[in-house]
């Protein structure tokens, strides 16, 4: 911009006539000096340009690949919830059965074959939701057996029986069917502390009961104390069913009170997040 005013300037003054000696060599001079320092600052500029935008691209990196983490570290916490719920419930099941014919040889037919159904009922279960979830992985173009309903948690609680301990379900409010993550979730949740009270529970009855609300479905499973498992626990279930429930936004306890442990799950139809996999 100063080298083009003192080109004006030395046009202007030839215009006017002849420019004095002074003029010409000032502006000679003025643009051999100037022109440089012109250039040179729109250089830095162009650079100091290049560099923000530059910055600004692998800040836009770091972020997607924060993004891309977090997204990895929620899907593999979603499959250690669905393969704990489907192999260690299922497989503690089968386990506890088997044990129980082990050590009680001469079992009266009935009981035989009643302990016997509960391990082909949970063997063929787990062979099926092993196969959801792998179809689910693969991503296979064929639709994946469907994810287990609440209108099966009947068969669920009747199988969830030891020799010593049986379990009953209480339907409260009408039925409906609730967005799919709150399906599976309430579902798991009953799935998770029935195996519990199985492992851990005392000798009594397990109550189980399922409320249909306006807002929300609530699950609320008391199991009697004082049992001793020789089935390992590391405490994922707890974990997983807490998981479950805040991730649909909602509420999850579980403790003894009294004489009884309580597991409570307040599961809101809408405004959660990701209840698991809902295909």
């Amino acid at each position: 911009a100063v080298g083009g005013s003192l080109a004006v300037a030395a046009g202007a003054a030839l215009a006017l006539g002849a420019p004095a000696p002074g003029v010409v060599l000032g502006a000679v001079a003025g643009m051999t000096w100037l022109t440089p320092v012109l250039t040179a600052m729109i250089v830095r500029e162009h650079r100091d340009r290049a560099e923000a935008e530059r910055e600004r691209a692998r800040q836009v990196a770091r972020l997607a690949e924060m993004d891309r983490l977090a997204a990895v570290t929620a899907e593999r916490a979603r499959m250690a919830r669905e393969l704990h719920d489907v192999v260690a419930n299922h497989l503690s099941a089968v386990a506890l059965h088997s044990t129980a014919l082990l050590r009680v040889p001469d079992l009266d037919p009935d009981g035989l074959r009643r302990a016997m159904e509960v391990i082909r009922e949970n063997s063929v279960q787990g062979l099926a939701e092993m196969r959801r979830m792998i179809g689910l992985l693969r991503d296979d173009a064929a639709d994946p057996p469907a994810a287990p309903r609440l209108a099966e948690l009947d068969r669920l609680v009747t199988h969830a029986s030891r020799s010593d301990l049986s379990a009953r379900l209480e339907v409260v409010g009408e039925p409906y069917t609730p967005p799919a993550a709150v399906e599976l979730a309430a579902y798991r949740i009953v799935q998770e502390a029935l195996t519990n009270a199985l492992k851990h529970g005392g000798a009594g009855l397990a109550d189980v009961r399922l409320t249909y609300g306006t807002s929300r479905v609530d699950v609320r499973v008391t199991s009697p104390l004082g049992g001793a498992s020789e089935l390992p626990g590391a405490g994922a279930g707890l974990v997983g069913m807490r998981e479950r429930a805040v991730l649909l936004g909602g509420a999850f306890e579980a403790g003894a009170s009294g004489a009884v442990w309580v597991v409570r799950a307040e599961l809101p139809l809408h405004g959660g997040v990701d209840g698991g996999d809902a295909r």
